[in-house]
Protein backbone atom coordinates (compact mmCIF):
# COMPACT_ATOMS: atom_id res chain seq x y z
CA UNK A 1 0.00 0.00 0.00
CA UNK A 2 2.83 2.38 0.86
CA UNK A 3 4.36 1.74 -2.59
CA UNK A 4 1.12 2.74 -4.33
CA UNK A 5 0.77 5.90 -2.23
CA UNK A 6 4.31 7.08 -3.04
CA UNK A 7 4.00 5.90 -6.63
CA UNK A 8 0.93 8.08 -7.17
CA UNK A 9 2.66 11.04 -5.52
CA UNK A 10 5.71 10.70 -7.80
CA UNK A 11 3.50 10.27 -10.89
CA UNK A 12 1.53 13.41 -9.98
CA UNK A 13 4.72 15.44 -9.55
CA UNK A 14 6.25 14.19 -12.81
CA UNK A 15 3.14 14.57 -14.96
CA UNK A 16 3.19 17.59 -17.24
CA UNK A 17 -0.17 18.82 -18.47
CA UNK A 18 -0.74 19.52 -22.15
CA UNK A 19 -0.73 23.27 -21.50
CA UNK A 20 3.05 23.11 -20.94
CA UNK A 21 3.46 23.06 -24.74
CA UNK A 22 1.57 26.36 -24.89
CA UNK A 23 3.71 28.14 -22.25
CA UNK A 24 4.04 31.81 -23.14
CA UNK A 25 7.71 32.74 -23.02
CA UNK A 26 7.20 36.11 -24.69
CA UNK A 27 4.98 39.16 -24.21
CA UNK A 28 4.26 41.59 -21.39
CA UNK A 29 4.96 40.27 -17.89
CA UNK A 30 4.48 41.45 -14.31
CA UNK A 31 6.44 39.90 -11.48
CA UNK A 32 6.42 40.01 -7.67
CA UNK A 33 9.79 39.60 -5.96
CA UNK A 34 10.95 38.72 -2.44
CA UNK A 35 14.64 38.43 -1.76
CA UNK A 36 17.69 38.91 0.42
CA UNK A 37 19.88 42.00 0.00
CA UNK A 38 23.47 42.47 1.15
CA UNK A 39 24.92 45.86 0.20
CA UNK A 40 28.70 46.06 0.66
CA UNK A 41 31.52 48.59 0.64
CA UNK A 42 35.12 47.90 -0.23
CA UNK A 43 38.46 49.63 0.09
CA UNK A 44 40.63 46.58 -0.50
CA UNK A 45 38.58 44.58 2.03
CA UNK A 46 34.82 43.99 1.68
CA UNK A 47 32.44 45.03 4.49
CA UNK A 48 28.69 44.34 4.69
CA UNK A 49 26.26 47.21 5.24
CA UNK A 50 23.92 44.83 7.01
CA UNK A 51 21.50 42.56 5.21
CA UNK A 52 17.74 42.26 5.07
CA UNK A 53 14.69 40.95 3.27
CA UNK A 54 13.75 42.85 0.11
CA UNK A 55 10.43 43.02 -1.68
CA UNK A 56 9.28 44.61 -4.90
CA UNK A 57 8.17 44.05 -8.46
CA UNK A 58 9.24 43.96 -12.06
CA UNK A 59 7.59 44.73 -15.39
CA UNK A 60 9.00 43.68 -18.75
CA UNK A 61 8.22 42.86 -22.33
CA UNK A 62 9.93 39.90 -24.01
CA UNK A 63 10.06 39.67 -27.83
CA UNK A 64 10.71 36.28 -29.46
CA UNK A 65 13.81 36.08 -31.69
CA UNK A 66 13.18 32.38 -32.37
CA UNK A 67 11.27 29.46 -30.82
CA UNK A 68 13.87 29.32 -28.05
CA UNK A 69 15.23 32.87 -27.56
CA UNK A 70 13.52 36.04 -26.29
CA UNK A 71 14.89 39.54 -25.60
CA UNK A 72 13.35 42.64 -24.13
CA UNK A 73 13.43 45.57 -21.73
CA UNK A 74 12.55 45.47 -18.04
CA UNK A 75 12.30 47.75 -15.03
CA UNK A 76 12.19 46.71 -11.38
CA UNK A 77 12.05 48.30 -7.97
CA UNK A 78 12.90 46.61 -4.68
CA UNK A 79 12.90 47.98 -1.17
CA UNK A 80 15.09 46.70 1.65
CA UNK A 81 16.14 48.16 4.98
CA UNK A 82 19.69 46.83 5.35
CA UNK A 83 21.80 48.83 7.76
CA UNK A 84 24.78 48.79 10.06
CA UNK A 85 25.60 51.17 12.92
CA UNK A 86 28.83 51.88 14.73
CA UNK A 87 29.59 54.66 17.22
CA UNK A 88 26.35 56.54 16.48
CA UNK A 89 26.91 56.46 12.70
CA UNK A 90 24.45 54.35 10.67
CA UNK A 91 24.64 53.44 6.99
CA UNK A 92 21.98 51.50 5.08
CA UNK A 93 19.87 50.94 1.99
CA UNK A 94 16.65 52.72 1.08
CA UNK A 95 15.48 51.21 -2.22
CA UNK A 96 16.87 50.03 -5.54
CA UNK A 97 15.66 50.79 -9.07
CA UNK A 98 16.99 48.96 -12.13
CA UNK A 99 16.17 49.29 -15.85
CA UNK A 100 17.77 47.36 -18.67
CA UNK A 101 17.62 44.43 -21.03
CA UNK A 102 17.03 40.72 -20.63
CA UNK A 103 17.77 37.73 -22.89
CA UNK A 104 16.14 34.38 -22.20
CA UNK A 105 16.67 30.89 -23.60
CA UNK A 106 13.96 28.24 -23.32
CA UNK A 107 15.48 25.03 -21.99
CA UNK A 108 12.34 22.97 -22.50
CA UNK A 109 8.58 23.20 -22.42
CA UNK A 110 8.51 24.90 -18.99
CA UNK A 111 11.95 26.33 -18.16
CA UNK A 112 13.69 29.53 -19.24
CA UNK A 113 17.25 30.54 -18.30
CA UNK A 114 17.94 34.28 -18.61
CA UNK A 115 20.56 36.94 -18.13
CA UNK A 116 20.13 40.67 -17.54
CA UNK A 117 22.21 43.83 -17.79
CA UNK A 118 20.83 47.05 -16.33
CA UNK A 119 21.43 50.59 -15.15
CA UNK A 120 21.09 50.45 -11.35
CA UNK A 121 20.14 53.29 -9.00
CA UNK A 122 20.67 52.47 -5.32
CA UNK A 123 19.57 54.83 -2.56
CA UNK A 124 22.01 54.94 0.37
CA UNK A 125 20.89 56.44 3.67
CA UNK A 126 23.11 57.65 6.48
CA UNK A 127 22.52 59.08 9.94
CA UNK A 128 24.85 60.65 12.46
CA UNK A 129 23.26 61.52 15.77
CA UNK A 130 20.04 63.35 14.95
CA UNK A 131 21.01 64.24 11.37
CA UNK A 132 20.25 62.00 8.40
CA UNK A 133 20.42 62.10 4.63
CA UNK A 134 20.39 60.04 1.46
CA UNK A 135 22.68 59.70 -1.54
CA UNK A 136 21.78 57.97 -4.82
CA UNK A 137 24.53 55.74 -6.18
CA UNK A 138 24.38 54.51 -9.77
CA UNK A 139 26.13 51.78 -11.68
CA UNK A 140 25.80 48.61 -13.71
CA UNK A 141 23.86 45.53 -12.63
CA UNK A 142 24.18 42.00 -13.98
CA UNK A 143 21.84 39.12 -13.16
CA UNK A 144 21.21 35.49 -14.00
CA UNK A 145 17.99 33.63 -13.28
CA UNK A 146 15.66 30.79 -14.12
CA UNK A 147 11.87 30.72 -14.54
CA UNK A 148 9.64 27.66 -14.33
CA UNK A 149 6.13 27.70 -15.84
CA UNK A 150 3.31 26.67 -13.52
CA UNK A 151 0.71 27.14 -16.25
CA UNK A 152 0.38 28.75 -19.67
CA UNK A 153 0.81 32.26 -18.26
CA UNK A 154 2.15 31.96 -14.67
CA UNK A 155 5.68 31.19 -13.51
CA UNK A 156 7.98 31.10 -10.49
CA UNK A 157 11.71 31.66 -10.51
CA UNK A 158 15.00 32.41 -8.82
CA UNK A 159 17.45 35.23 -9.61
CA UNK A 160 20.89 36.28 -8.39
CA UNK A 161 22.27 39.72 -9.18
CA UNK A 162 25.24 41.95 -8.49
CA UNK A 163 25.54 45.70 -9.00
CA UNK A 164 28.73 47.76 -9.02
CA UNK A 165 27.61 51.18 -7.80
CA UNK A 166 30.85 53.07 -8.25
CA UNK A 167 32.79 55.04 -5.68
CA UNK A 168 31.72 57.70 -3.20
CA UNK A 169 34.16 59.49 -0.87
CA UNK A 170 36.90 57.02 -1.89
CA UNK A 171 34.85 53.92 -0.98
CA UNK A 172 33.44 51.47 -3.55
CA UNK A 173 29.80 50.35 -3.17
CA UNK A 174 28.20 47.12 -4.39
CA UNK A 175 24.82 45.38 -4.02
CA UNK A 176 24.51 41.61 -3.81
CA UNK A 177 21.00 40.23 -4.04
CA UNK A 178 19.00 37.02 -4.54
CA UNK A 179 15.24 36.82 -5.13
CA UNK A 180 12.39 34.39 -5.46
CA UNK A 181 9.98 35.54 -8.15
CA UNK A 182 6.44 34.85 -9.23
CA UNK A 183 4.89 36.32 -12.32
CA UNK A 184 2.18 36.45 -14.95
CA UNK A 185 2.61 36.80 -18.71
CA UNK A 186 -0.12 38.49 -20.76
Amino acid sequence: MRFLKYGFAVAALCAQPAMADDFKSAGFRLEARIGWETPTVSDGDVYKIGQSVSFGGEAGYDVPLSNKVVVGPFVNYEYADSKTCEGGVCLGSDGNLAAGGRIGVNLGARTQLYGKVAYDSFRLKASIGGDSGTKTLTGVQGAIGIDYALSKSTYIGFEADYADLGSYAGVNFQRRHVALTGGVRF
